[in-house]
């Protein structure tokens, strides 16, 4: 749960691989999976290719105390805030967004005046399952 734990902290989304069926939280330039019970592996693939880019990310990743494991994946403790938002960054991982209690409000005030404004959302509070027309009976 090493992972999860981690995600939520950071509010990042944990996708299940289909190749090898093990979480990771994917970014736009690389993946942050569970490496062992105590560290998270940082893995570079996609973006901009070179070795340019490699020796910088490499560079500065060791400098924040990560381990370069096999001249690429590289290991860190998710527990200093340092290394873990060091290598969100280098893989591209965006957070997840949430709205707050003023555009939530925005978005249920506007929705007063159309024809649905009588059905249960999920932003005021409804199921989120299927729900049945004003006009069908229920029974």
């Amino acid at each position: 749960m090493l992972l999860q734990e981690f995600a939520e902290k950071h509010l990042l989304r944990v996708r299940r691989s289909r190749d090898d069926d093990t979480d990771n939280v994917v970014g736009k330039f690389g993946e942050i999976y569970e490496y062992s019970n105590s560290e998270l592996g940082l893995m570079l693939c996609g973006g901009p290719t070179g070795t340019g880019r490699w020796a910088r990310v490499r560079s500065e990743c060791l400098a924040a105390g990560m381990t370069l494991r096999q001249n690429g994946p590289l290991s860190f403790d998710p527990a200093n805030t340092k290394q873990a938002a060091l290598a969100i960054k280098v893989a591209g991982a965006r957070p997840k967004r949430r709205l707050s209690s003023e555009h939530k409000a925005k978005l249920l005030a506007a929705n007063q005046h159309t024809r649905f404004s009588g059905q249960p959302t999920v932003l005021n509070g409804g199921s989120e399952g299927k729900t049945a027309h004003p006009n069908e009976a229920v029974g």
